[in-house]
């Protein structure tokens, strides 16, 4: 029950210390990548701002069975009502390394039950926060019937979650392309291939190595992806501050060989067509951002999808359980998929005046549009 569980927040202990505790907790969990230390650690010395940032932790009895770190923020120059966000600082620039399979890093077994006795205690124990933030959970890891009975006004934003089931492919030594794609999109794939292939040379799929060979393809990629983006919408894509590179960089360098980053190059003879940069952990691969050339191969049919397909064959291949596409409902991700799940941000607002008044806003907002 949730009341066995007891919930504390403290300031950030010294980063060896919060490692070491994190890290216990995770050899225990079956925690994703992005609540993983080596994403949360580079989170917490470059994205993170070390003032808003709180500790949290939930204990059954003597035992502490999940940590997670919580920003505190207060809108109108720290005059306005303060917000809660899990893994997150409320700067929409930096929070744009979107953060998925989020949660707290729990000792399997405890996730619903640690959550649900988070959301209870600043229900219950703290009055000054107007909106608690966890985004990007897993719909299923949410205890939506634990929390009911908080009092707290609930919103949600759902995706789908599409993913590519390696193991199933392996365990029925089943093709990916054949098994799993349409006959449309295959001849899309297979026709760009031909054409890359025809006017290039041969197609070559090269993994780094080390890290050295990571940076740079993950820098030849970035550049490829932000080119795209400022031809595509005057706007910038994933990797146009400085501090997420900054944070990008250091992930792929202090990350061990066979997890965390993972760059894979797709060339034609001497010509490269683009880079997958994907995130290895525990048997799953997340994909998490392409580079490709557009410019010289938008013409040649479908770039993108040829680059994913090799991507996910690379992962089968590698002996990996599974490729998640990550959430969002494009069109690609879809057609490259076996299934999906879904995904949700959660915003649990606190009832009253203020709650109220910002929703007579974001209603004229809304209709004034």
């Amino acid at each position: 029950m949730v009341m066995d569980y007891h919930v504390r927040m403290e300031p950030l202990p010294d980063t060896g210390v919060l490692r070491d505790a994190w890290q216990e907790i995770e050899a225990k969990s079956h925690c994703s990548f992005f609540t993983s230390w080596a994403w949360i650690g580079p989170w917490l010395a470059l994205v993170c701002p070390p003032r808003h940032a709180r500790m949290i932790s939930v204990h059954l009895g003597i035992q502490r069975v999940a940590l997670g770190v919580f920003t505190v923020r207060r809108r109108f120059f720290g005059m306005g009502p303060m917000h809660l966000r899990l893994h997150e600082t409320g700067d929409k620039v930096l929070d744009s390394l979107t953060i998925e399979y989020n949660g707290l890093i729990c000792e399997s077994g405890h996730e619903r039950q640690s959550m649900a006795a988070v959301v209870d205690h600043f229900a219950r124990n703290d009055s000054r926060w107007l909106t608690l933030y966890l985004p990007g959970m897993e719909v299923d890891r949410v205890p939506f019937d634990l929390i009911r009975n908080t009092g707290l006004e609930k919103r949600t934003t759902k995706h789908a979650a599409c993913y590519v089931d390696l193991a199933a492919l392996r365990e029925g030594k089943q093709d990916y392309m054949t098994t799993v794609l349409s006959s449309k999109a295959r001849g899309a794939i297979r026709r760009t291939a031909r054409k890359l292939a025809h006017q290039h040379g041969d197609l070559v799929v090269s993994v780094a190595a080390s890290k050295e060979q990571r940076l740079a393809y993950f820098h030849a990629m970035a550049a490829l992806h932000e080119t795209h983006w400022t031809d595509e919408s005057d706007d910038h894509g994933a990797f146009n501050d400085p501090r997420i590179l900054h944070f990008h960089e250091r992930l792929i360098l202090e990350c061990n060989d066979g997890e965390g980053p993972q760059l894979i190059r797709l060339s034609a003879g001497e010509e490269v067509v683009g880079y997958v940069y994907n995130l290895a952990w525990r048997g799953t691969v997340y994909f998490y951002q392409a580079g490709i050339d557009y410019q010289r191969f938008g013409t040649y049919g479908s770039p993108g999808l040829l680059l994913l397909v090799h991507a996910i064959e690379q992962s089968l291949a590698d002996g990996h359980s599974r490729f998640e596409l990550m959430a969002g409902d494009a069109a690609y991700k879809h057609t490259l998929a076996m299934a999906q799940n879904k995904m949700v941000w959660l915003s649990l607002d606190r009832p009253g005046w203020a709650s109220r008044l910002r929703r007579a806003w974001w209603s004229f907002r809304r209709n004034a549009g």
